[in-house]
């Protein structure tokens, strides 16, 4: 197993700055005491000036261990512990592995994401983990991003009690998992689920937290002075992008600025937020992107580990001037995501591909020129969407504590079988875990937090898990939305059943069918994000000119879906219509515990 291999940025200028930082936090001779040393030499300093500092860690497995696709379906349709395959004659050991290490077991790296036991057969680009390190008037933020599925609370707590333990505040890191569907399985349920076995790799996971302080570390001790400029974009405004519902000429109708909804209603949340920042010298230190969609759309036919479409994002931007890109997770939830979608074709320059006189070549299903096709259009965007240059007049810090019941006994029997990366007994089983010893549902909380980051106009707000949308944004103001009587015909509500109207979702929420209606393609009426008529959208708590969802951020507890359309009858064992995401969620409390602690944070 390789270990990452840390790449600084050829900042010259740091070592300057750090010297002046230093200089102008002193008060001369007359001081009782020596200041407080800044955690990596940081600039901590009272002027007024806003510096930066950016690093990558590269982050891809060496892949020791591989396996014969004999049949050609991309899963490994062998036995981890029989390396001959269908020469031992055991039956189901239809395909052989290499042995390296002579073990007698596969030690594969398992690719997350849809279905399990897809081994990793190639590298198609590298897994990387990027910091940006921001700071201003002494206050300061480590922002990470990471190619991968989700990274548990206990493994980024390593990272985070590492920098802690050289003075850097832990409680300013936040690492944010891009849910790259072709990336490590760093959560542990896309192991060989047939034999209860995780699909984490041990010393692959083990690299996470030293790489977080190596990415945050490096970037803190070399900032420099740097002027921001920012702005977001909302994606659905290119018509091309967008079904003709929506107000656009896409073939797919259900298109929404490179979005396929997959669940009623249709919200997306396309907006492509960006934040460049320059140096001295006008030349880009670095480029931040935040978008909502899940990188996913290489597909399940594929073996090579990849970061999906945020690899070409972030090579498009880093391409074209942008210094080094740091991608953060959006609002990826309910389900947002360009998989099955179409899209106008680009080539490898990120020209749109013209066919003779039909016009231009659009793309759809899965693959790389898929993933290229998105990729290129997000990074194409970020340049024109930083418009504001207005300096920052501060950075703030503020996080709640979030511990997340579980609920959800498919996740419970995960941590039980001990498949995922944190161990029970890292759990929370106290008072402070709500329900716990009063619900019997409850097994335990996950402890995880949320934090709200104010830098300038810009407020990242932070959740551990795939947020719906119109929990960030909220709800559209459509007369369907109130009313499901008005569904079948409105353009968000495709799966709508005639046979629901009337009928009350408290019921349908716990039954697979109330009459004729089938409760799995219902959702409730009216559709909204809470039962507390005060508690509104994330984004109307939020301060600031322009508010940014950061998603599967310090943790992952899967789907955070609004707690009115929670279906608690669907499950791993039922089918589950246009309810799947609740199948994957700790709780049905997960919502409405994320608004409570961002009413607490901001006072309300």
């Amino acid at each position: 197993m390789s270990h990452p291999r840390p790449i600084p940025l050829l900042l010259l200028s740091g070592p300057l700055l750090l010297l002046s930082g230093l200089l102008s936090g002193c008060n001369g001779p007359e001081d009782s005491k020596e200041p407080t040393p800044a955690p990596f030499g940081m600039p901590l300093v009272q002027d007024g000036q806003l510096y930066a500092g950016v690093a990558r860690v590269i982050l891809t497995p060496e892949l020791t261990e591989t396996f014969q696709d004999l049949n050609g379906n991309h899963v490994f349709d062998g036995c981890v512990n029989e390396p001959d395959g269908a020469a031992s004659g055991r039956p189901g050991c239809d395909e052989p592995f290499n042995d390296a290490d002579g073990d007698g077991n596969f030690d594969a790296i398992w690719i997350a994401g849809f279905q399990s036991k897809r081994a990793a057969l190639e590298v198609h680009d590298d897994m990387t983990l990027t910091a940006l390190v921001l700071a201003l008037d002494g206050e300061y933020v480590a922002l990470a991003g990471i190619d991968g599925i989700g990274v548990l609370e206990s493994r980024v707590r390593e990272g985070r009690e590492l920098l802690g333990a050289e003075g850097f505040d832990a409680d300013r890191v936040i690492l944010s998992a891009s849910h790259s569907h072709q990336s490590p399985d760093t959560v542990g349920i896309w192991g060989d689920q047939d034999n209860l076995a995780s699909g984490v790799n041990p010393d692959y996971n083990a690299t996470i937290g030293p790489a977080l302080f190596d990415a945050v570390s490096l970037a803190a001790q070399d900032m420099v002075a740097v002027s921001p400029r920012y702005g977001s974009a909302a994606l659905s405004d290119d018509p091309d992008l967008t079904g003709e519902p929506f107000g656009g000429i896409n073939p797919d109708p259900r298109m929404i600025g490179t979005i396929r909804d997959i669940r009623d209603p249709l919200i997306a949340g396309d907006q492509l937020f960006a934040l460049g920042l320059d140096d001295a010298s006008g030349a880009r230190l670095a480029t931040l992107m935040n978008f909502s969609s899940h990188p996913e759309v290489v597909g399940d036919e594929n073996n090579a580990l990849s970061g999906d479409y945020v690899h070409y994002a972030r090579e498009w931007v880093e391409g074209h001037g942008g210094g080094t890109a740091i991608f953060l997770s959006g609002a990826l939830g309910g389900m947002q995501s360009g998989l099955g979608g179409t899209m106008p074709l680009l080539d490898d320059a990120g020209d749109r591909v013209i066919n003779g006189d039909d016009g231009q070549v659009w793309i759809s299903e899965s693959g790389w020129e898929l993933a290229r096709t998105q990729g290129y259009l997000v990074g194409q965007r970020v340049e024109g969407a930083m418009t504001d240059t207005t300096p920052w007049d501060h950075i703030s810090v503020t996080s709640a504590p979030l511990p997340i019941p579980v609920t959800n006994i498919f996740y419970e029997l995960a941590f039980r079988l001990d498949l995922l990366d944190t161990k029970a007994e890292d759990l929370v089983q106290d008072a402070s875990c709500p329900g716990y010893g009063t619900n019997p549902d409850v097994f335990g909380c996950v402890p995880a937090s949320v934090w709200m980051v104010q830098l300038g106009p810009i407020t990242l707000g932070t959740v551990p898990g795939e947020l719906f949308p119109e929990l960030f944004w909220g709800v559209p103001e459509e007369a369907a939305m109130a009313d499901a009587a008005l569904r079948a015909g409105d353009r968000r509500w495709l799966q709508q059943d005639p046979d629901c109207v009337g009928v009350d979702f408290e019921e349908c929420r716990i039954s697979e069918a109330v009459g004729d209606c089938d409760c799995l393609s219902y959702h409730t009426a009216p559709y909204r994000l809470s039962d507390d008529p005060e508690i509104g959208s994330l984004s109307s708590m939020l301060p600031g000119t322009y508010k940014v969802p950061v998603g599967i951020a310090n943790g992952y507890c899967g789907y955070i879906v609004p707690g009115p359309d929670f279906n608690t009858y669907v499950s791993a064992l039922t089918e589950q219509g246009d309810h799947y995401e609740e199948t994957n969620s700790c709780t049905p409390e997960f919502a409405p515990l994320i608004q409570e602690a961002y009413r607490g944070m901001v006072g309300l």
